[in-house]
């Protein structure tokens, strides 16, 4: 596994395995993230790259938008409390007020496999998801990642030669895992 972060007009080699945050980063036009997210996708659609996404990390993305969305909706710190009580207690004030961003993910899923770009879900197959389902313990084990973050590399490890995040505790793993083809790209804020 290499390790390398992301800088303006970088190959990026095909397939791109998106993590939630640069999901998030693209999305939201305040976010720390959000020129260099922005960058990096028109890059990898400007280059036909092909680009793969999981529910996992449309989920995430999704609360993540909420929490971001609470927190600016009552002047909330961004690491401030957010748990399925508060969501349910002010879900209908995030989306009255944040309602289109919530949708913003997958419309712009949906408008880019629209234009022709290659956006695909996965696993594909049941081998995938077997095989995704048998690496995500070891990772978790091995590297001391939450689920989701193993679940993410071992996503990515099975079906792309890239691996884009803004989570830096990849830099760490890419340096203990042994050799393979996967390249972790860490967009750095």
């Amino acid at each position: 596994m290499r390790y390398t972060a992301w800088a303006k007009g970088a190959a990026i080699d095909s397939p791109v395995y998106l993590d939630a945050n640069v999901l998030v980063g693209a999305t939201v036009r305040r976010h720390a993230l959000y020129t260099k997210a922005a960058q990096l996708i028109g890059e990898l659609l400007a280059s036909q790259a092909r680009i793969l996404v999981s529910l996992l990390a449309v989920q995430e993305a999704l609360w993540a938008l909420a929490n971001i969305s609470y927190c600016e909706l009552y002047n909330q710190p961004s690491n401030a409390s957010f748990t399925q009580t508060i969501y349910n207690r002010w879900r209908e004030q995030i989306f009255q007020k944040y309602g289109p961003r919530m949708q913003a993910i997958g419309l712009m899923l949906r408008d880019w496999s629209d234009a022709g770009v290659a956006v695909e879900v996965v696993p594909k197959t049941d081998a995938d998801f077997l095989s995704v389902c048998d690496l995500t313990p070891r990772y978790m084990r091995d590297y001391k990642l939450t689920t989701a973050d193993a679940a993410h590399l071992a996503l990515a490890e099975t079906h792309a030669a890239s691996f884009v995040t803004a989570d830096s505790h990849f830099k760490q793993v890419a340096t203990q895992a042994p050799p393979n083809a996967l390249a972790v790209v860490h967009l750095v804020p």
